[in-house]
């Protein structure tokens, strides 16, 4: 079984609202996929993309590392062997994990296809039957922060991420909404998305800390570790890392700094499952549990999420993916299942679930 042929292929799907965080604004998908085939004529999909106010590179740069570098470099390569597969993907290019997430993906969806198992079964087995997720209160005035989380557990969500980070009055006012509106039984997790300085948030955990949160997501810039170490040690709720980390050894560093209670895992930004798993491990061997994060994947990357959640070890609480596409449209023949907050595992043999590849066409970028 080798790798025969890749391609990276840019897509442009519109959502179906503005995505409004601290660091900026999305209106429209900045995926790209990688269909690869191997030479016995299977064809596994990968996905990957970006943000480029968040992660420092665009949709072009990520069709240009792969197309460049990371495809030419896996060419003839078994995909079943890991460890030379990041191996020559290191050698070919440092850094850009979020590029190597679309090779990681495609050849695991290769091998799990030439198993006939789905790619749970080949990492580490299935813990759950559902994955539960998160319903998300966007960056909006009170009243309307409180009419989303109404709709959101009236809908099954049991955890509510609300998003926070522009400013400070408004966050602790629309996070106290979102409480009174769905009670003590729904937990709350905020995101500030590195939009406070340490004394902003001082001075906002201080007075959001009483409505009773699951944790504090990304509160401080990236590398403000110190920040996040005395954020730590003064607040009783648990702080939450993302943008810290995207590497293993990023892991370690904040884990030996003390800045993080709890570490964001994201698939899409950490370079696929492999990595993934490697810092939930260490996560695990410092008695740091880890949640799954998401960056508004389409179905396929959202099924590669869901199997490493299932397979996956120290991971906690619900997850921060979607079946509910946030597009106007997606890139799968069915997408999957969603019901009461929850994401059914998929069963199929490779991610699980069928690239439609006339919708790859019909939204394909160009450049």
């Amino acid at each position: 079984m080798k790798i025969a042929r890749a391609e990276a292929i840019p897509i442009r799907i519109p959502l179906k609202k503005p995505f409004t965080i601290a660091l900026g604004t999305l209106t429209h998908t900045n995926h790209v996929l990688v269909r690869m085939a191997d030479d016995e004529g299977r064809v596994g999909w990968g996905e990957t993309t970006t943000f480029h106010s968040v992660y420092g590179y665009d949709q072009k740069s990520l069709v240009n590392v792969l197309t460049d570098h990371l495809i030419p470099a896996v060419l003839g390569l078994d995909p079943r062997d890991r460890v030379a597969l990041h191996q020559r993907m290191e050698l070919a290019i440092p850094f850009n994990t979020m590029a190597k997430t679309g090779i990681d993906l495609a050849t695991y969806d290769l091998i799990a296809q030439a198993a006939a198992a789905p790619i749970h079964a080949l990492i580490g087995g299935a813990r759950v039957e559902r994955v539960p997720v998160v319903g998300v209160v966007d960056i909006v005035p009170p009243p309307q922060a409180e009419a989303m989380a109404k709709n959101l557990t009236g809908r099954g969500y049991r955890v509510i991420k609300v998003k926070i980070g522009l400013d400070a009055q408004q966050d602790i006012q629309r996070v106290k909404t979102v409480r009174k509106a769905v009670g003590d039984g729904i937990r709350i997790r905020v995101d500030g998305n590195q939009g406070y300085d340490r004394a902003t948030a001082m001075w906002v955990f201080a007075r959001m800390e009483e409505v009773g949160l699951e944790w504090i997501e990304q509160p401080l810039p990236h590398w403000d570790l110190e920040g996040l170490q005395a954020l730590c040690q003064r607040l009783d709720t648990p702080v939450a890392v993302d943008e810290s980390v995207h590497t293993p050894e990023d892991a370690m560093r904040v884990l030996r700094t003390g800045a993080a209670d709890v570490v964001n895992i994201k698939v899409t930004k950490c370079g696929g499952i492999d990595r993934s798993q490697k810092i939930a491990a260490i996560c695990a061997a410092a008695g740091i549990p880890c949640y799954v994060g998401g960056c508004i994947e389409t179905h396929p990357g959202v099924a590669a999420s869901v199997h490493f959640y299932a397979a996956t070890p120290n991971i906690v609480s619900a997850a921060e993916l979607r079946a509910e596409s946030a597009y106007v449209d997606d890139v799968v023949v069915t997408p999957l299942a969603e019901q009461d907050g929850a994401i059914a595992l998929p069963r199929g043999p490779g991610l699980g679930v069928a690239v439609d590849e006339e919708k790859v066409a019909r939204y394909r970028a160009f450049y």
